[in-house]
């Protein structure tokens, strides 16, 4: 008899606002020892891959709402909080190999295969983490936003970069930004971004074997444009595409256009 990975599972109805009850549901997952929390729509197309949508700094999977209802239409979408952020829950702050191994392990539980991860912000380092530790699970990669841009200084700088591109946000992000910052709490931002910012992810990115397509926003001061063709750059099968007027979190503020540069990638990932 085959155990499997996770102690306890269970479903239940969306506990959080503006998610279609016909499409979504809520799950609760204990592995190994921590209670990850997860939006699932598992309804899509069964020929096309599963969509993985991971968050930034901070955050919780709750900012994806908007872009995910322009998706699930046509895709699998499994949308987990990262332990120790929004709804999961950890004891100690994990490094960022841990939380990409952590991602890999909640993966294989849901028996995924290979997914395409949408990543937003620091989620794209985990992301490209992930895609070059264990690939046979990634189908490729969409990379919004991603941190960090060595032009920022350090830390310091990117928190600047965040006060920046706040205005420039809707306005009811706040909605879903204040009450993931006080289930995280202050000092586990402050040490995930520390890490985050000297987390070699320069170095991998030769390493990423998986098709990549490398998002950045016209109006995003967290990570611009000159950022995102570099990265783009250093990656063997990546390009690069700026949508005009966006901010750093597109996925909230420019659902519509996002979810067609997704569409587009994850056509072109399998050949449809």
């Amino acid at each position: 008899m085959t155990v499997p990975p996770w102690s306890a599972r269970r479903w239940g109805a969306m506990p959080e606002p503006g998610w279609p009850e016909r499409d979504w549901v809520a799950e609760w997952m204990t592995l190994d020892g921590d209670t990850w929390y997860a939006r699932l729509d598992p309804e899509g197309c069964p020929g096309l891959p599963p969509i993985v949508m991971v968050h930034g700094l901070v955050v919780s999977g709750a900012y994806f709402r908007p872009v995910a209802t322009y998706l699930d239409h046509r895709y699998r979408l499994f949308i987990p909080d990262l332990p120790g952020f929004g709804r999961s829950s950890a004891v100690r702050v994990w490094s960022l190999p841990e939380l990409a191994a952590g991602l890999a392990r909640w993966m294989v539980a849901h028996e995924l295969g290979a997914a395409v991860l949408v990543a937003n912000s620091l989620g794209c380092q985990i992301a490209t983490l992930l895609a070059a530790t264990r690939p046979e699970l990634v189908a490729g990669l969409v990379l919004v936003a991603p941190t960090m841009d060595p032009s920022a200084g350090g830390p310091i700088g990117m928190m600047v970069r965040g006060a920046m591109d706040i205005p420039r946000e809707r306005q009811s992000l706040w909605r879903i930004w204040i009450p993931d910052l006080l289930r995280c709490g202050p000092w586990r931002g402050l040490v995930t971004l520390a890490r985050g910012w000297r987390d070699d992810q320069e170095g991998r990115l030769p390493d990423v074997a998986a098709p990549a397509l490398v998002v950045g926003g016209e109006r995003d001061p967290i990570a611009p444009p000159p950022w995102i063709e570099r990265m783009a750059g250093d990656m063997p099968r990546a390009r690069a595409v700026i949508l005009p007027g966006s901010p750093h979190a597109m996925n909230y503020s420019r659902p519509r256009e996002l979810a067609r540069v997704i569409d587009t990638a994850v056509s072109g990932y399998v050949g449809v």
